[in-house]
């Protein structure tokens, strides 16, 4: 007894299918959310949210000029910044709009206070799902002029100088590490005691990292911890190499009380063996629950097709074929509990 489903990209491969093949599927056409449907899912997400955790009635209010604005900048951002040959990964959808929105909901009644700190936040957001993926310095002014353009255009009657004063970052432990709380850094200088103390703290059980934590540094460790912290959160880090990307993810991973896995690549190293090493960190991170970052470099991937179990690994987690028939009934087992409570 097999149920096939299937899906078909309406913009891009053939669009033609044999009618002696459709005959046997239930054909729904999913058409693109409108902005007004788009508002209502958005707002009620948001509105919700802000009511039952208790904020205060003015940071409610702007609720619905906020999913506006969001929308708004959205459109805008997915119309300017268009894919090329180059900048290929210029593709802007709703799981970015829903990052911003996650992001929002990161924040507790300690971080929003009165309506500029929303609007503080939704930039801020809107800087980490948009801002850091554009390449160039071009695109980045660009961007930063529209972001407060926008937060200008909706929100007139908010001081011009509370919503850019500088630095804009949120993070989980701007009010210390090991209380894990979405707030904003206060300066430049808490922000790298902060980190300087994280670091000589993982240096003492780890590996000794000699890093020097100028401000790009502290920003990437607060855009790495932000991504950590997220549900299914994954990141692609692009530098060259020697530039920071492991040390930094390794300190952000520290930070959120997180341990680091990563692959020993040997002589003969293929399928078999990635799958029997991501075989033990599900074991260690879904039946042990020890928070666990699996970081995988570029020299970790000797054949292509390594990629086809990365990407099942982030689309669904589901790697085919990973634990044999009877390992997963003991696995099922050990869960049950976990699952009834």
């Amino acid at each position: 007894s097999v149920q096939y489903v299937s899906c078909m990209n309406p913009t891009a491969g053939s669009f033609t299918i044999n009618p002696r093949l459709l005959r046997h599927f239930c054909v729904f056409a999913c058409s693109f959310p409108g902005m007004g449907a788009l508002q209502h899912i958005y707002q009620s997400i948001l509105s919700g949210y802000l009511a039952t955790a208790n904020f205060s009635t003015h940071v409610g209010r702007t609720a619905e000029k906020l999913v506006t604005a969001a929308l708004s900048l959205h459109q805008k951002v997915a119309q300017t910044f268009l894919p090329t040959a180059v900048k290929f990964h210029y593709i802007f959808n709703l799981r970015d709009l829903s990052n911003i929105f996650q992001g929002i909901l990161f924040a507790g009644t300690d971080c929003l206070k009165a309506p500029v700190d929303l609007v503080r936040l939704w930039v801020h957001e809107g800087s980490r799902v948009y801002g850091d993926k554009l390449i160039d310095d071009k695109d980045m002014e660009t961007f930063a002029k529209m972001k407060h353009e926008f937060a200008k255009k909706f929100f007139e009657d908010m001081d011009d100088e509370a919503l850019r004063a500088e630095p804009l970052i949120y993070c989980h432990f701007a009010a210390g590490i090991g209380e894990p709380k979405y707030l904003a850094v206060p300066s430049w200088p808490s922000l790298s005691k902060t980190l300087e103390e994280a670091l000589e703290g993982y240096n003492e059980v780890n590996a000794v990292m000699n890093l020097v934590l100028f401000e790009d540094a502290l920003l990437h460790v607060c855009r790495i911890n932000r991504i950590l912290e997220s549900p299914r959160g994954n990141a692609l880090l692009v530098g060259v190499g020697g530039s920071g990307k492991q040390s930094l993810t390794r300190l952000a991973a520290s930070v959120s009380g997180l341990e680091v896995f990563q692959i020993t690549l040997r002589k003969g190293y293929s399928i078999t063996d990635l799958k029997a090493d991501l075989a033990g960190l599900y074991m260690k991170a879904g039946v042990k629950n020890v928070g666990t970052v699996f970081l995988l470099t570029d020299a970790q991937v000797p054949e292509e097709h390594f990629l086809v179990i990365v990407n099942d690994l982030l689309a669904s987690g589901e790697v085919p074929e990973l634990f044999p028939d009877d390992e997963v009934e003991n696995i099922i087992n050990a869960l049950r509990n976990e699952v009834k409570g």
